[in-house]
């Protein structure tokens, strides 16, 4: 078993406490994603996990086994870099060659492991080559490589894809996944992009200033965000936030703000009567916000004024005035013509609101 278990786990650098009671448990042969904006103590997570710094509180296990105190080279881990960390002076079979005879590992073992690894990744015609005549795709399998020949415990990966260009990028995020299919192995992958985040990650750990703020699978992150935080972090284009106050008519409840009136889903009430007459923060993701009128019966319409569109061939980005709201992104077909300034009817899918307390930011459920 190759579990990895951090209990109570605290970092701090003097008075600077970088990492926070962290719990998380990473199962056998699971892929886990830590992501969060920069300083929010994910790479330094990270980093504890390798006995690349030093724990100020808490356990660390892998595999059943307290790691607080073994160094890195007794933890049985691999791990890929943002750098790629590669010796430019040896050619790829070195680098690849390397970890397994400092560990006194026989020739022909190794090279074995190499051509396994080559042959995975794509790179067996690479491998008379030096780094510095790769490209940063070819680089980064090589580091992939470095790790595949060793058959560690646990991979860990720090932003190892934020070098390169969007389309790379996208390349790379796909041939993780068809690594994991050949090489299943007990992974945590730090990024701060959301996107490799939802699609690399079995499980995703949102982290701010050194909190775990909610674990879960990408769409329990992405459909029941438990707080603020999460709400607006995860998703392109973010969610959009509108300040409302709950209102009763009629037994009915509302999400009121300027020139906006929208009804409560009635699944709703029994967690929004506490906060009628009190302000919360509405949030609602821009794939469920819609041009044209609601059927009567939601109550769920609202005008708006365009202020920008943004083209992408496959969608039609519109940012709206609406509800005293500077700009709320809605998806449109792109096909549909709209003009500057234009007045539109929009509507919004009632059972995908999100409702958060304005004081604690938590999720209203």
């Amino acid at each position: 078993m190759a579990e990895v278990v951090l209990s109570n786990v605290n970092k701090r650098y003097g008075a600077v406490h970088a990492v926070k009671d962290v719990n998380l448990t990473v199962n056998d042969e699971e892929f886990v994603a830590l992501v969060g904006p920069s300083g929010c103590g994910k790479s330094t997570t990270l980093r504890m996990v390798a006995g690349l710094e030093a724990i100020s509180g808490g356990t660390i296990s892998i595999g059943g086994r307290v790691v607080n105190d073994l160094p890195p080279k007794d933890r049985d881990l691999a791990m890929v870099f943002q750098n790629y960390a590669l010796y430019q002076h040896m050619t790829v079979y070195d680098n690849l060659a390397f970890g397994l005879r400092n560990r006194k590992v026989p020739e022909g073992t190794i090279g074995k492991e190499v051509d396994r690894a080559a042959g995975i990744l794509g790179i067996t015609d690479l491998l008379k080559r030096k780094p510095r005549q790769l490209s940063g795709g070819q680089q980064q399998r090589v580091a992939l490589g470095r790790c595949i020949v060793r058959h560690p415990k646990v991979f860990l990966f720090d932003e190892p894809l934020s070098n390169l260009d969007a389309n790379l990028r996208a390349n790379m995020r796909v041939e993780l996944k068809q690594l994991r299919e050949r090489v299943p192995t007990t992974s945590i992958y730090v990024t701060h992009d959301q996107v490799e985040a939802m699609t690399l990650g079995d499980r995703v750990v949102v982290m701010r200033d050194g909190w775990v703020q909610q674990v879960g699978t990408p769409l329990e992150i992405y459909n029941e965000p438990r707080n603020l935080f999460v709400a607006g972090f995860m998703g392109s284009p973010p969610t959009n936030f509108i300040d409302v106050t709950v209102a009763e008519s009629d037994g009915k409840l509302y999400a009121e703000a300027k020139n906006f009136r929208v009804r409560i889903p009635q699944n709703r009430d029994a967690a929004l009567r506490p906060y009628v007459g009190r302000p919360v923060t509405l949030g609602i993701r821009p794939e469920h916000i819609v041009l044209g009128e609601p059927a009567p019966e939601l109550e769920a319409g609202f005008d708006g004024g365009i202020n920008v569109t943004e083209q992408l061939g496959s969608e039609l980005l519109v940012g709206i005035t609406a509800a005293g709201t500077e700009i709320m992104v809605s998806r449109i077909d792109p096909q549909q013509g709209l003009t500057l300034h234009e007045s539109v009817r929009l509507s919004l899918n009632p059972t995908h609101l999100h409702f958060f307390d304005r004081d604690s930011e938590e999720a209203i459920v």
